[in-house]
């Protein structure tokens, strides 16, 4: 029986209410704490596309400016080669006899020529070159006709180009032309341009295919500071005649890179070379900067040892290195990256500064919620449920106590509970009772079999009732004989259980007290049962002696299932009914007793109709042909093991179906005088 809850207990319902619902809201703030690092998590990534966005469209903003120098370099050179397939190759007096040749001057003191004398210096650029004028090879008058049309197209550079801050061609004769125009004083002829890398990319040998190219950032003064050149070879067929330029000023780029429009983080452009060309600090003064610096200069601490990483990162995908965000775009007009790099913890900050105050809102209205359920479950529930409790544990103690002041709905709680209680107590003290008689009854089933070299025996009896109404019995009669029963009461539970003890001790008392045949005997004991039997029940059994010396077998069937007599060969046969009627049932019948004589290796097993009547799930009996299958053609070796093999069989064929009725199966084999040796079930104890 369960104990009745204590007073003890109704006083530690608060406290478990209180530590269930601080662990509940709890879970409740960290699911919530969850969902909102959740919805941080989400927005991060959201506001990662954005920046891409910017990104990408800042760096089509510098595509846009690169394309634009390297298309206008393209649009000279295309208009230098048209003018020399075009025109024949001028001669030297035809040449310096017109404009804009006959601008060309010679300074002798200085041993140079130039364009000093172009009336409109808006119009083109100048022209500087070693040496004389005169007298010189066909191809110089053809360059220079050539670097004359180009300074005079010059021109649309500053309409079209404002990054533009210098273009140049450069001539294998030892002269150039500069765009903007400027004396010769200050635009000499340097021979050292050989040397530099925009002439030296765009020799035949490093450049065969002819195409445009970025050379390295160089410094073009204090007035223009660095410049990244966008440079072309030019020729007249096959022969090289020298290389076009056109120089963009970074400090225009920096401006450019001032423009992007992200709070967060800051961009820089990367040449080929791993070489800064834009970054809002290392250019904060453009023009004063006359070295690039190179990238390790211009990331984070934490990022300076992942250069290679950072160049191979596939273009415009975000990425997380050492805890900065890194977007690396790559241009196409030029080999060059745009870089975005930013502090994850400081994107993390500004969501969190975002979302902050809704989130705020929200806790503080998830905790003024948990307050109002904390204060109304407490005075509409738990403190009704603790006075229930103390009023269950006065009744549980037989100290009826008044209904305490709870709300109007508890009240029939309160009402009904008390009504139960007492009522399950009643219950309880009733399963009690049933447990001491099915206690009673399973004491007085033999627990022991006998152990006799003729025959071994053994048998099991399961009630479907905590007081079932089957038994059985085996005992010594006369001369030597066993006594063996197997019987079925009507119905069920306490009642029955009685009626079978009466019977079994009025059965025993009558087959070791006397020598009357067995039917007398049966009948004997069917009168005494039906005297006084105002309910009318009654008992089947079957009743047997046998004769361990000869293996004769004598027995009465009264109203019950025939046992089954299972040979050593694998034979099944059912013993003949000898049509008596159940015991109790009315005095004065007459009971015939029947023979049958037992071989060496048969076996005899008795059952009550629990097992051929057990059903399955949809309502189909075990049935007699079942059970003689389980045995034809395969003999059991010993009693245990045919009782067994049939209740795992019915458990089988129930397949979990609950059974109405008690099952009862006891097994005799007869090993005759000259037994052979079993398994050790002779020694088991009876089970039930």
């Amino acid at each position: 029986m369960t104990s009745a809850p204590s007073s003890g207990q109704s006083a530690n319902l608060f406290k478990n209410y209180n530590r269930l619902i601080g662990v509940a809201y709890t879970l409740l703030i960290l699911a919530l704490t969850v969902f909102f690092g959740y919805l941080l998590d989400r927005k991060l990534h959201e506001e990662i596309d954005l920046i891409r966005g910017h990104v990408a469209r800042h760096g089509q903003f510098f595509e846009f400016v690169l394309r634009s120098s390297a298309d206008q370099l393209e649009t000279f050179r295309m208009s230098a080669c048209a003018s020399q397939r075009d025109q024949i190759p001028a001669s030297g007096p035809t040449l310096l006899a017109q404009p804009p040749g006959a601008w060309l001057h010679e300074d002798a003191d200085r041993r140079l020529f130039h364009l000093d004398a172009l009336p409109d210096r808006d119009a083109g650029g100048n022209l500087v070159g070693e040496g004389s004028l005169h007298a010189r090879a066909p191809e110089f008058y053809a360059d220079l006709s050539t670097a004359l049309r180009i300074n005079s197209e010059w021109s649309s550079l500053v309409f079209n180009l404002p990054n533009a801050v210098q273009a140049r061609f450069v001539s294998i004769h030892r002269f150039h032309a500069v765009l903007p125009w400027d004396r010769s004083t200050e635009l000499p002829f340097d021979p050292e341009v050989y040397d530099s890398p925009v002439w030296i990319l765009g020799q035949p040998a490093n450049n065969p295919d002819r195409e445009k190219y970025w050379a390295p950032v160089s410094f073009a003064g204090l007035d223009r500071g660095l410049v990244a050149p966008v440079a072309a070879p030019l020729y007249q067929g096959q022969r090289f005649v020298g290389v076009l330029s056109i120089d963009t000023s970074l400090d225009y780029l920096n401006r450019l890179n001032a423009d992007f429009n992200y709070p967060l983080g800051f961009t820089l452009l990367v040449d080929q070379r791993q070489q800064v060309l834009t970054h809002p600090e290392l250019y904060a003064k453009p023009l004063e900067v006359e070295t690039t610096p190179d990238l390790a200069s211009a990331l984070p601490l934490a990022l300076i040892g992942e250069i290679d990483r950072l160049r191979q990162l596939p273009s415009g995908q975000p990425a997380t290195v050492n805890g900065y965000l890194v977007i690396r775009h790559a241009l196409i007009s030029a080999p060059w990256s745009l870089f975005y790099i930013a502090p994850v913890s400081a994107l993390w900050l500004e969501l969190a500064s975002d979302m902050g105050a809704p989130m705020v809102g929200v806790l503080l209205g998830l905790a003024l919620l948990m307050v109002l359920t904390y204060v109304l479950t407490s005075r509409e529930f738990v403190g009704p449920a603790a006075k229930l409790v103390a009023h269950i544990a006065a009744e549980s103690n037989f100290q009826p106590a008044t209904i305490p002041i709870v709300p109007s709905g508890w009240r029939p709680w309160f009402e009904t509970i008390t009504h139960a209680f007492r009522e399950s107590m009643q219950l309880v003290a009733l399963r009690q009772e049933l447990e001491i008689a099915a206690t009673m009854q399973q004491s007085i089933l033999p627990r022991h079999w006998p152990k006799h070299p003729g025959y071994v025996l053994w048998g099991t009896m399961r009630s479907a009732r905590e007081v079932g109404g089957d038994f059985y019995d085996h005992f010594e009669v006369a001369d030597r004989l066993r006594g063996l029963v197997v019987a079925d009461v009507s119905g069920k539970g306490i009642s029955a259980g009685l009626f079978g003890m009466v019977s079994k001790t009025l059965l025993r008392s009558a087959a070791t007290s006397g020598d009357l045949p067995i039917g007398e005997m049966i009948a004997k004991v069917n009168d005494s049962l039906a005297e006084d039997n105002e309910s009318c029940m009654f008992v089947t059994l079957f009743y047997a002696r046998l004769d361990p010396e000869t293996g004769c077998l004598d027995f009465v069937n009264a109203g019950h299932p025939a046992p089954l007599l299972i040979h050593a060969d694998g034979g099944v046969a059912e013993l003949a009914l000898t049509r008596g009627m159940a015991l109790g049932a009315m005095d004065g019948l007459d009971y015939t007793a029947a023979s049958v004589q037992l071989r060496p290796g048969d076996t005899l097993l008795m059952f009550s109709d629990g097992v051929t009547e057990a059903m399955n799930d949809t309502d189909e009996e075990f049935g007699t042909k079942r059970l003689s299958a389980l045995f034809l053609d395969q003999p059991p070796p010993d009693p245990r093991t045919a009782v067994e093999r049939v209740l795992a069989a019915v458990d089988r064929f129930a397949g979990g179906v609950e059974q109405f009725d008690d099952i009862t199966c006891v097994a005799l084999r007869y090993r005759g005088t000259d037994p052979a040796p079993d398994a050790p079930a002779d020694t088991a104890e009876a089970t039930s």
